[in-house]
């Protein structure tokens, strides 16, 4: 880990640190990851149009797509954290942006040879998705390698700073590629961006201090799984973070379900005021990410945490309340989503920091993986739970139904040690693997 001095002033006060741009590596980090966040959003914008225009897929088949993409979460995460714990960090992340880079660069070569077909796409488009596991998981665990515990807070508000600006525009850049170039040769620039991350990321001089697991082959793997999946329900800090993502994102899977036929058809609005609601989590996304590292400094971690789960949480139910369309419920929509986004990506900053500060180095792949694992797998059960609700419920009913979802992942929270951490993160638990007898909560870390 780099490390960082500051010296104290002559009245005896400790100066401020250091800003965590003064570290070289990690703005070489912050430029690959900003890369390969625009990459993916250009090539999950056209990926599905180089299915249909390209190909005439039918409705079945790109969600047929959709799906092998997202396979990897339930099949690999795991897997991955397994992997990212047993070496170099930095060499997974360029790696597998490099394989990124070249399974959708096969894309375009594949319809120029007039040889691409949707079965290509599923193959392609798994093992993207199989490297972008890979690269997120060693993402979050690679952070805590590369800063300082006291630059955690500041690394992830910085990171998230660039994913939400190319959940903006990477989407918007997608359709202009697409209109301007052909969706293959918008898959080829995806390509092409993350390249840029591999070569960013390979020029981090940085070296890192791998342990040896000891643990080889099917059995060994296994075991380092179990290990993972073991700290973080055993451990209640960890344990209380997976269950309010998995609660949150099966209400969140579902409420999408519902809220996109709410819109148009309960609510009467256009096509172009449905753009504006959803425009307006755009800057909400920049601006709760950019406030994310200074909350915790100045309210502490655990009231950062409760706050803002509460104002994202419990403003959503108000969508239920809007009737009618007119500028009115426009408005109203958008402030609603503007807090909803900004202070849930400021919660999940902070969120993420104390799960790094809290895990070993040597767990931090398989608590990642693990969090992904169950958060992310449990979406396609939300999705059929959207469904159905809105044939049983009405949509009112549903969006009511699936937004009070939201505040059920408060409960585990305001129960949670989590909301008494106070300005200082909390030391790393111990690794059970290394001790056998170890069960320390992380109350107990807390203090």
């Amino acid at each position: 880990m780099s490390t960082a001095t500051t010296e104290t002033p002559a009245d005896g006060s400790p100066a401020p640190r250091p800003s965590v741009w003064r570290n070289a590596d990690f703005t070489k980090l912050w430029l690959g990851q900003t890369a390969s966040q625009f990459a993916a959003q250009i090539s999950d914008f056209a990926l599905p149009l180089t299915a249909v225009l390209a190909l005439a897929a039918s409705s079945e088949q790109v969600g047929l797509l959709s799906s092998f993409i997202r396979l990897p979460y339930l099949l690999v995460s795991l897997f991955a954290g397994v992997l990212v714990d047993r070496m170099y960090r930095r060499n997974l992340m360029a790696a597998a942006d490099l394989g990124r880079a070249l399974l959708l660069g096969a894309v375009p070569v594949l319809y120029w040879m007039h040889e691409l077909g949707i079965s290509w796409l599923y193959l392609l488009g798994f093992l993207a998705g199989c490297c972008t596991v890979l690269f997120d998981v060693a993402a979050q665990a690679y952070l805590p390698r590369l800063v300082e515990r006291e630059d955690l807070a500041a690394g992830n508000s910085a990171l998230g700073s660039s994913q939400s600006a190319a959940t903006i525009g990477g989407p918007a850049l997608g359709g202009v590629l697409v209109q301007w170039l052909t969706a293959p040769v918008a898959v080829l620039a995806a390509s092409v961006s993350y390249l840029v991350s591999v070569v960013n990321i390979w020029l981090i001089r940085h070296r890192e201090h791998v342990e040896p697991s000891g643990a080889t082959g099917a059995g060994g793997t296994l075991k380092q799984v179990k290990d993972g999946l073991v700290l973080v329900f055993r451990n209640e800090q960890l344990r209380t973070m997976t269950i309010m993502a998995s609660v949150f994102n099966l209400s969140f899977t579902a409420f999408e379900v519902v809220f996109v036929q709410y819109m148009p058809h309960t609510l009467g609005l256009s096509a172009g005021e449905i753009g504006l609601v959803m425009a307006a989590m755009g800057p909400g996304f920049l601006i709760g990410a950019m406030f994310a590292g200074k909350l915790p400094k100045r309210f502490g971690y655990g009231r950062t945490i409760i706050v803002t789960a509460c104002v994202a949480n419990l403003v959503m139910p108000l969508i239920a309340a809007v009737h009618g369309g007119g500028w009115l419920s426009v408005g109203s929509l958008m402030v609603i989503n503007f807090l909803f986004s900004s202070f849930g990506v400021a919660n999940n900053v902070t969120m993420l920091t104390i799960r790094q500060s809290v895990t070993p180095d040597s767990l931090q792949g398989r608590v990642a993986a693990t969090n992904r694992f169950v958060a992310m797998g449990i979406a396609p059960l939300g999705a059929l739970a959207g469904g159905f609700l809105g044939s049983a419920a009405g949509l009112r009913g549903a969006v009511l139904i699936t937004t009070l979802g939201f505040c059920f992942a408060l409960i585990p929270l305001s129960l949670s040690s989590l909301v008494r951490i106070k300005h200082k993160l909390p030391d790393p638990i111990e690794d059970p693997a290394a001790d056998p007898a170890a069960d320390k909560t992380a109350a107990q870390a807390a203090e």
